[in-house]
Formats: structure tokens, C-alpha cells, sequence
């Protein structure tokens, strides 16, 4: 009679645990569809061994795996981002034109850097220029919502570009070195070479960190005055200058956006907003009339483009 009932109460015991670990799993694993259910009901030989139910001897609250699940934190700062951390740039700027703004900056840099002496006598300004320049476009191929050249190491290759420009103020040996190096880096990447960059730091992006609103408004200036202007100016020099005209209006929109991100100054006024929006949304329309070959609609355009340029300049100086 002793073992028996020894038995029968370690039975109970057993169905016990049983029934709250199906409790548990159950509430667990209807939130994780990768795991299997627990049956609805167990087998007649099952139950046999236990002649009550055990959910009805069981006190307190039932344990549960809820929240063990990791949360993702992902995106980006401004704009809105898509579940995976990316942004529509595809919308704004081709993959091709990031590219080759990436590509054009060696020759770009050529002058500026030709000797330690160049370099502090201002060529380090012009570094700083398009250093952040290039800053920016990696940025914007690190978070590219389709595939793009560079994506992988662009992270790495963001932060190392904008902490040159920003050294660069120091024209001195020790950035004109450091402007060599990120140079040559640059160089083996047009050519097609593998170069390593340092990871940053996990975290949005701080794109006022990445590069200096007036910096990008000297990117700006040359897109519409010195390029933009003039190719529009009538239908032969559009005729030309078609595919370069859909290029800086590309870069134009690209910048727009982002000296419009948060953190940026003048980024929390309403007015400046509407006026970095206004100055984007004509200059995708400058690019979309080109592209089409319409030269009266890039005319029309390219004006509503100058008045953005010129309100923006009026009102927020770099």
C-alpha cells in the first residue's frame, strides 16, 4: 500500500509539471511560429497514468517565456526608413550617380592635394569640401534601399571620410597625411580593390556629424551655378548636356534631403524645412523633364529650382 501510494502521488506530481510546462510553452510558442505546438490533448495512455486533471491541482500564476525575444532597434535618422533600416534613396538619387560621385572625387582632389604645401596653403578647404561630399555618399549607400557599389564596407567608409574633412581644418602634416591615406583608399576602391574600413559604432545616423550643412551648400552652388544653368541655358547646350543635367539634379535633391535631417541647424524651423523640401521636390522635377527630353519643362523647372536656391539663401545663410 506504501509504494502504491507513493507511486500514484509522484504520478500527480509528474502530470503537475507536465501541464504547466504545456501552459508555458504554449504561451511561448504562439509567439514564435519557428517552434512546434504542444498537442491540444495528450494520448489515451497518457492519461491513463493520471486519474485527475492536473491544470485543476496546479496554484499560482503559470510560468511563461513571453519576452525572452530580442527587440530590434533598427533606422534611420529623418526620412522614414524602411523595416530593414533602409531608405528610399532609389527615389531621390540613382545608384549610378552615387557611384560616380564617388568615382570623379580623386581627379576632383588632385590639385588640392599635389604636395604638402598646396595643402595648407587651401587645398586642405577643398578637401574638406569634398571629403564630406563623399561622406555623405557613402551615407546615403549605406543605407540604399536597392543594390549598390560599396554597400558593404560604405558604414566604415562614411565615418572614415567625414573624420578626415573635419581634421582637415588643421592644415597641417599630420592631416595632409591622413588626406593621402584616405586618398590611396579611395583610389583602390575606383579601381575595383578591396579596402577595410573600422566599423562604427552601432546606432542611427547622426548626419549632422557626418558632414557640415555649409560644406554641402558649396556641393549645392556648383551643381546649379556652375553645371545646371548653364546646360539649360538653351536647347543646344541641353542637347549636350542632358545626362549631366539629370546628374546634379540627382545631387542636388540627394543634399536637399539630407541638410533637411534632424540635428542640421535651422533643422527645427518650420520655414527652412519647407524651403530643404521645396528645393528637393524641383529638383527631382528638373531631373524627370530631362530624362523625358522635355527642354521646356527643364526650363520651367530649373527656374522653380533658382527661387528655392535663392530663398534658402536669403533667409539662412551658410
Amino acid at each position: 500500500m506504501g509504494r502504491q501510494c507513493l507511486r500514484s502521488r509522484l504520478l500527480l506530481i509528474a502530470g503537475g509539471i507536465l501541464a504547466a510546462l504545456a501552459c508555458s510553452m504554449a504561451a511561448g510558442f504562439a509567439e514564435d511560429p519557428h517552434q512546434s505546438l504542444p498537442p491540444k490533448q495528450w494520448d489515451k495512455k497518457t492519461l491513463s497514468r493520471f486519474p485527475e486533471d492536473p491544470l485543476g491541482r496546479l496554484k499560482g500564476p503559470r510560468p511563461s517565456l513571453r519576452g525572452s525575444k530580442p527587440v530590434s532597434t533598427g533606422g534611420t535618422s529623418g526620412g522614414v526608413a524602411a523595416p530593414d533600416g533602409k531608405f528610399a534613396w532609389s527615389k531621390i538619387i540613382s545608384a549610378e550617380t552615387v557611384a560616380n560621385e564617388i568615382k570623379s572625387s580623386p581627379l576632383e582632389l588632385a590639385d588640392a592635394v599635389k604636395n604638402a604645401g598646396v595643402f595648407k596653403a587651401g587645398g586642405n578647404r577643398q578637401v574638406r569640401r569634398q571629403f564630406s561630399v563623399l561622406a555623405v555618399m557613402f551615407g546615403i549607400a549605406a543605407e540604399y534601399d536597392q543594390s549598390i557599389r560599396w554597400q558593404q564596407i560604405a558604414p566604415g567608409a562614411r565615418t572614415a571620410f567625414a573624420r578626415a574633412a573635419s581634421n582637415a581644418k588643421a592644415a597641417d602634416d599630420n592631416t595632409y597625411n591622413e588626406t593621402k591615406s584616405r586618398l590611396r583608399d579611395l583610389e583602390e576602391l575606383v579601381r575595383g580593390g578591396t579596402v577595410e574600413f573600422a566599423l562604427p559604432a552601432a546606432g542611427d545616423v547622426k548626419w549632422s556629424q557626418v558632414a557640415e550643412r555649409r560644406l554641402l551648400m558649396s556641393r549645392l552652388e556648383l551643381a546649379f551655378d556652375k553645371r545646371l544653368r548653364p546646360a539649360t541655358s538653351n536647347a543646344q547646350q541641353f542637347g549636350k548636356g542632358r545626362d549631366q543635367v539629370v546628374y546634379e539634379a540627382e545631387i542636388i535633391a540627394a543634399l536637399a534631403e539630407v541638410i533637411g535631417r534632424e540635428g542640421y541647424e535651422f533643422s527645427d524651423d518650420a520655414e527652412y524645412v519647407k524651403l530643404a523640401k521645396g528645393l528637393k521636390q524641383h529638383a527631382l522635377e528638373v531631373a524627370a523633364a530631362a530624362k523625358e527630353n522635355n527642354f521646356a519643362e527643364v526650363q520651367r523647372t530649373t527656374g522653380e529650382l533658382g527661387k528655392s536656391c535663392s530663398n534658402c539663401h536669403g533667409s539662412y545663410k551658410q
